[in-house]
Protein backbone atom coordinates (compact mmCIF):
# COMPACT_ATOMS: atom_id res chain seq x y z
CA UNK A 1 0.00 0.00 0.00
CA UNK A 2 1.05 3.54 -0.83
CA UNK A 3 0.82 6.55 1.88
CA UNK A 4 -1.14 9.45 0.74
CA UNK A 5 0.57 13.01 1.10
CA UNK A 6 -1.00 13.25 4.97
CA UNK A 7 0.63 9.69 5.44
CA UNK A 8 -3.00 7.81 5.31
CA UNK A 9 -2.69 4.22 3.65
CA UNK A 10 -3.93 4.41 0.04
CA UNK A 11 -6.47 1.70 -0.79
CA UNK A 12 -6.83 2.74 -4.17
CA UNK A 13 -4.87 0.33 -6.13
CA UNK A 14 -6.42 -2.66 -4.80
CA UNK A 15 -9.96 -1.95 -4.32
CA UNK A 16 -10.95 -3.69 -7.54
CA UNK A 17 -9.43 -6.96 -6.68
CA UNK A 18 -10.82 -7.07 -2.87
CA UNK A 19 -13.83 -9.40 -4.00
CA UNK A 20 -11.52 -11.62 -5.75
CA UNK A 21 -8.37 -12.05 -4.33
CA UNK A 22 -6.90 -12.82 -1.05
CA UNK A 23 -2.95 -13.32 -0.16
CA UNK A 24 -3.42 -17.19 1.03
CA UNK A 25 -1.11 -20.25 1.39
CA UNK A 26 -1.71 -20.83 -2.45
CA UNK A 27 0.02 -17.49 -3.14
CA UNK A 28 3.33 -18.31 -1.56
CA UNK A 29 2.84 -21.88 -2.90
CA UNK A 30 2.81 -19.96 -6.76
CA UNK A 31 5.93 -17.59 -5.67
CA UNK A 32 7.60 -21.34 -4.73
CA UNK A 33 6.90 -23.06 -7.80
CA UNK A 34 7.86 -19.92 -9.94
CA UNK A 35 11.17 -19.71 -8.14
CA UNK A 36 12.14 -23.46 -9.86
CA UNK A 37 10.15 -22.42 -13.47
CA UNK A 38 11.20 -18.57 -13.69
CA UNK A 39 13.57 -17.51 -11.35
CA UNK A 40 13.92 -13.68 -12.68
CA UNK A 41 10.03 -13.89 -12.71
CA UNK A 42 9.73 -15.21 -8.88
CA UNK A 43 12.49 -11.82 -8.21
CA UNK A 44 9.73 -9.54 -9.44
CA UNK A 45 7.28 -10.50 -7.69
CA UNK A 46 9.12 -10.90 -4.56
CA UNK A 47 10.01 -7.49 -4.87
CA UNK A 48 6.39 -6.61 -6.03
CA UNK A 49 4.87 -8.23 -2.85
CA UNK A 50 7.63 -6.91 -0.38
CA UNK A 51 6.49 -3.33 -1.60
CA UNK A 52 3.04 -3.39 -2.67
CA UNK A 53 2.44 -5.94 0.89
CA UNK A 54 0.97 -9.07 1.03
CA UNK A 55 -2.84 -8.20 0.00
CA UNK A 56 -5.25 -8.88 -2.96
CA UNK A 57 -3.35 -7.17 -5.44
CA UNK A 58 -0.21 -8.96 -4.75
CA UNK A 59 -2.56 -12.10 -5.17
CA UNK A 60 -4.00 -11.17 -8.17
CA UNK A 61 -0.24 -10.64 -9.60
CA UNK A 62 1.24 -13.82 -8.95
CA UNK A 63 -1.55 -15.79 -9.64
CA UNK A 64 -1.42 -14.57 -12.65
CA UNK A 65 2.04 -14.68 -13.20
CA UNK A 66 1.75 -18.57 -12.99
CA UNK A 67 -1.12 -18.76 -15.41
CA UNK A 68 0.96 -16.31 -17.65
CA UNK A 69 4.08 -18.63 -17.37
CA UNK A 70 1.71 -21.74 -18.40
CA UNK A 71 0.06 -19.81 -21.51
CA UNK A 72 3.30 -18.58 -22.98
CA UNK A 73 4.60 -22.10 -22.56
CA UNK A 74 1.42 -23.61 -24.77
CA UNK A 75 1.36 -20.67 -27.36
CA UNK A 76 2.35 -21.84 -30.62
CA UNK A 77 5.25 -19.56 -32.02
CA UNK A 78 3.57 -17.68 -34.39
CA UNK A 79 0.95 -17.20 -31.61
CA UNK A 80 -0.47 -13.77 -29.86
CA UNK A 81 -1.82 -12.94 -26.53
CA UNK A 82 -4.12 -10.14 -25.47
CA UNK A 83 -4.59 -9.68 -21.90
CA UNK A 84 -7.43 -7.42 -20.99
CA UNK A 85 -6.86 -4.93 -18.01
CA UNK A 86 -7.47 -2.14 -15.99
CA UNK A 87 -5.15 0.37 -15.39
CA UNK A 88 -4.98 -0.22 -11.71
CA UNK A 89 -2.40 -3.17 -12.60
CA UNK A 90 -1.63 -3.00 -16.35
CA UNK A 91 1.81 -1.59 -15.32
CA UNK A 92 2.94 -4.22 -12.95
CA UNK A 93 1.08 -6.88 -15.61
CA UNK A 94 3.61 -5.32 -18.49
CA UNK A 95 6.52 -6.01 -16.18
CA UNK A 96 5.73 -9.64 -15.75
CA UNK A 97 4.66 -10.06 -19.20
CA UNK A 98 7.99 -8.45 -20.07
CA UNK A 99 10.09 -11.08 -18.10
CA UNK A 100 7.88 -13.87 -19.70
CA UNK A 101 7.53 -13.07 -22.94
CA UNK A 102 10.63 -11.18 -23.40
CA UNK A 103 10.40 -7.30 -24.24
CA UNK A 104 11.10 -7.24 -27.87
CA UNK A 105 7.95 -9.44 -28.37
CA UNK A 106 5.95 -6.55 -26.72
CA UNK A 107 3.57 -4.95 -29.88
CA UNK A 108 1.46 -2.30 -28.55
CA UNK A 109 -0.53 -1.70 -25.54
CA UNK A 110 -4.28 -1.16 -26.68
CA UNK A 111 -6.25 1.32 -24.79
CA UNK A 112 -9.82 0.06 -24.89
CA UNK A 113 -11.96 2.93 -24.42
CA UNK A 114 -15.30 2.31 -22.56
CA UNK A 115 -18.54 3.34 -24.20
CA UNK A 116 -19.83 4.96 -21.16
CA UNK A 117 -17.54 6.54 -18.46
CA UNK A 118 -17.96 6.04 -14.59
CA UNK A 119 -19.01 8.86 -12.34
CA UNK A 120 -16.33 8.81 -10.02
CA UNK A 121 -16.42 11.47 -7.06
CA UNK A 122 -12.91 13.29 -5.93
CA UNK A 123 -11.37 12.33 -9.38
CA UNK A 124 -11.47 11.89 -13.13
CA UNK A 125 -14.33 9.20 -14.38
CA UNK A 126 -12.52 5.56 -15.33
CA UNK A 127 -13.16 5.45 -19.00
CA UNK A 128 -10.48 3.01 -20.79
CA UNK A 129 -8.83 -0.45 -19.99
CA UNK A 130 -5.71 -1.55 -21.39
CA UNK A 131 -5.27 -4.34 -23.72
CA UNK A 132 -1.32 -5.48 -23.38
CA UNK A 133 -0.49 -7.13 -27.02
CA UNK A 134 2.78 -9.68 -27.34
CA UNK A 135 4.01 -12.32 -29.40
CA UNK A 136 5.73 -15.51 -28.76
CA UNK A 137 8.23 -14.99 -31.16
CA UNK A 138 8.99 -12.22 -34.02
CA UNK A 139 7.71 -15.04 -36.59
CA UNK A 140 3.95 -13.90 -35.68
CA UNK A 141 0.85 -13.72 -37.68
CA UNK A 142 -0.86 -11.08 -37.82
CA UNK A 143 -4.45 -10.86 -39.68
CA UNK A 144 -5.60 -7.74 -40.51
CA UNK A 145 -9.58 -7.60 -40.23
CA UNK A 146 -11.89 -5.65 -42.71
CA UNK A 147 -14.90 -4.99 -42.15
CA UNK A 148 -17.72 -3.51 -44.56
CA UNK A 149 -18.69 0.45 -44.02
CA UNK A 150 -21.87 0.87 -42.67
CA UNK A 151 -23.60 3.60 -44.86
CA UNK A 152 -23.26 5.94 -41.89
CA UNK A 153 -19.51 5.51 -41.83
CA UNK A 154 -19.46 5.72 -45.86
CA UNK A 155 -20.96 9.19 -45.74
CA UNK A 156 -17.77 10.60 -43.56
CA UNK A 157 -15.26 10.16 -46.34
CA UNK A 158 -15.58 11.67 -49.76
CA UNK A 159 -12.84 9.27 -52.04
CA UNK A 160 -12.66 5.49 -52.38
CA UNK A 161 -10.06 2.87 -53.95
CA UNK A 162 -9.36 -0.38 -54.19
CA UNK A 163 -8.45 0.07 -50.43
CA UNK A 164 -11.41 1.07 -48.96
CA UNK A 165 -12.10 4.65 -48.21
CA UNK A 166 -10.55 8.03 -47.98
CA UNK A 167 -10.92 11.53 -46.65
CA UNK A 168 -8.45 12.81 -49.41
CA UNK A 169 -6.42 11.57 -52.03
CA UNK A 170 -3.35 10.27 -51.60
Amino acid sequence: MFNTPKGEKSEAQITAFEDTWTWNIESERCIQDLKQIRGDLAELLDLLVRTLGKNSLSAYLVMMAIRLVELHRVLKSTGSLYLHCDPTASHYLKMILDIIFGAKNFQNEITWKRTTSHNDPQKYGRISDRILFYTKTQNKVFNVLKLEYSEEQKKRYKYEDENGFLKRKI
